[in-house]
């Protein structure tokens, strides 16, 4: 049996307060999808009740403490201009990461549990995952908006008989991208539960987190989901990203993304 995953994973915020992820993976357990929003997270019985397409994915869920329906399309793509990995992308490494779509426009309305919420004029990220193993320890981070998406992993990465910490970090806003990666002599500056900065020559990306918490999600260990990871896919944070200390993009977000497994 191959000791394989790989998974997408799509990022949602409303026009009216609400924020959710889909999750779709295959393992050698086979196919799974899990949701997660602000309230917790929720393994999908039915693979079928949630149909993605290229630009479209439709939810009809109902199970216990579950309730979700309706359909969202997707246009406006930004996906990255090279592989998110740089040259780490030609080795078969432990996790291969790529991102599909900084940030994209949503339409369409969702039925949570009784309460309507509109995506007409909303935001989205996608990204995807596959390997063997999520990193034994990392950090993720996004917030996305209408007209910008900032992403950070810093990972340990184990490569050969070495294991180093990696980074990978992006910011695409005003028709412009940054990278800020391991691969083009970016550098931890701080790394903690609550602040982290990371630094590429001129430029800086510092990120104040304002709360913590999430819910639980399946992950890989050696191509099967049975590792628990926590997300929390509705955190506060304020990030700051700079060139030589003259602010470029800095956003408050209620609907950042984190997970922090150091």
């Amino acid at each position: 049996m191959k000791k394989r995953f790989s998974g997408k994973y799509y990022k949602f915020i409303s026009t009216n307060g609400f924020s959710f992820a889909l999750i779709s993976s295959t393992s050698n357990e086979g196919p799974q999808m899990q949701l997660i929003t602000r309230d917790g997270s929720f393994q999908i019985r039915d693979n079928n009740s949630i149909l993605i397409s290229k630009d479209k994915i439709t939810f009809n869920v109902a199970q216990n403490g579950l309730f979700f329906s309706g359909k969202i399309r997707m246009s406006d793509y930004h996906p990255l201009k090279k592989k998110a990995m740089g040259p780490f992308s030609i080795f078969s490494m432990e996790c291969n990461h790529e991102i599909y779509s900084m940030y994209h426009k949503l339409y369409g309305d969702i039925t949570y549990n009784g309460m309507l919420y509109s995506f007409y004029g909303g935001y989205g990220y996608i990204e995807g995952d596959s390997g063997k193993n999520f990193p034994e320890k990392y950090l993720w981070y996004n917030s996305v908006g209408p007209d910008y998406g900032v992403t950070l992993a810093i990972a340990t990465i184990p490569f050969g008989f070495i294991h180093f910490t990696g980074i990978l970090g992006f910011v695409s806003f005003k028709g412009k991208e940054y990278c800020l990666c391991t691969y083009n002599k970016a550098k931890i500056i701080i790394n903690t539960p609550n602040y982290f900065e990371i630094a590429k020559g001129d430029y800086r990306l510092s990120v104040s987190v304002n709360g913590d918490g999430g819910h639980m999600l399946k992950a890989p260990v050696n191509g099967n989901m049975n590792r628990l990871i926590k997300e929390n896919v509705a955190v506060e944070t304020e990030f700051t990203f700079s060139k030589k200390g003259e602010v470029i993009l800095s956003r408050k977000d209620a609907y950042s993304s984190l997970e922090y497994m150091f």
